[in-house]
């Protein structure tokens, strides 16, 4: 590619980037070093990104429907090949209690196709079509988060708001909708995590900002988080076992992704964005483990939304993992 960004600076020593860890830190990441995985040919702009309590690993892919798994010292394979109705993978949450993988479906970098924006949910036992739900005409998904109790949350990125489907629903409804998560380039509501039982964060791609919204209350209400600078392209967002928000800075424009950690989100005041890494090239999606082994997608979708760049096709495509610093009071 021709960017200034090069494989040499997607895989910038992490040891550069992270703070110095302390006991409580070390004990937690025992067993997760930083690494890198490549996927295998032919598997192209991996974003949805979701992990088994065994280890097992499932990515979906932003222009394909395909699933790929890989089980702990095994190769990676096609867990789903994918369907009319599962296009494009661009969130992967597991649900392991249910036994169902979701994902995400939107009619994105079509190439002429006019398809409906989908969320679907995968048996993983076999691996096959358990669901697939169209959503309503001018909305499209982006990220997924999942309840304790099963409640697929969803965020609507063109007309900016949260989509919702409770157990034992048939369809998604409106559950919050604000301008505020709309953005000009009609990727607004992007990155989405549950900080608690009643609030939420939720990331716009385009303006930058982040929020928090009380999605539990009858009329929820959305906040501002007080940030020192705009985020370039907030995508996909997790949390920390300790608390901490992390968010992936897409950097479509300056090329310079990032994975940003933002301690005690739901506090009031100015918050802090502390660097983790940084030389990635359109980092997306991420889960993290309850002991604080963060994996992460990096997509190089970039060259396809910069006019004249689009052929620049990589010729390799990797997932990271890394131990995030937690605090003590974790």
């Amino acid at each position: 590619m021709s960017y200034a960004l090069t494989a040499r600076a997607a895989l910038f020593t992490l040891a550069a980037a992270l703070p110095l860890t302390t006991p409580a830190q070390a004990a937690a990441n025992t067993h997760c070093a930083e690494s890198s995985m490549t996927l295998p040919p032919g598997a192209l702009y991996p974003n949805g990104i979701a992990r088994a309590a065994d280890g097992t690993l499932y990515v979906g892919l932003i222009t394909s429907g395909n699933v790929l798994r890989k089980r702990p010292g095994k190769a990676w394979e096609t867990f789903f090949p994918g369907a009319d109705t599962v296009f494009a993978s661009n969130a992967l949450r597991l649900d392991e209690r249910r036994g169902l993988l979701w994902g995400n479906s939107p009619d994105f970098l079509s190439g002429g196709k006019t398809r409906a924006n989908r969320i679907y949910a995968l048996n993983v036992a076999d691996g096959t079509l358990n669901r697939s739900l169209a959503l309503p005409t001018g909305e499209m998904g982006n990220d997924i988060v999942l309840g304790a109790n099963g409640t697929v949350y969803v965020t609507e990125t063109r007309g900016g708001g949260i989509l919702r489907l409770r157990p034992g629903e048939a369809a998604f409804s409106t559950l919050f909708q604000d301008a505020r998560l709309a953005a000009p380039s009609g990727l607004g509501a992007a990155g989405i995590v549950l900080l608690d039982d009643r609030l939420m964060a939720v990331a716009n791609f385009g303006t930058g900002k982040l929020y928090t919204l009380s999605y539990n209350d009858p009329q929820p209400q959305l906040t501002e988080m007080q940030l020192p600078r705009l985020i370039e392209n907030p995508d996909g967002m997790g949390l920390a076992p300790d608390g901490a928000l992390i968010v992936l800075e897409n950097g479509i424009q300056s090329g310079q992704g990032r994975i940003l950690r933002i301690p005690s989100p739901k506090a009031a005041g100015m918050h802090q964005l502390e660097v983790l890494r940084e030389g990635m090239e359109s980092p997306v999606n991420l889960t993290i483990t309850p002991q604080g082994c963060a994996f992460v997608s990096e997509s190089r979708i970039r060259h396809r939304l910069l006019p004249g760049h689009e052929t620049e096709v990589p010729d390799s495509f990797r997932l990271y993992q890394l131990p995030l610093p937690l605090t003590a009071a974790q």
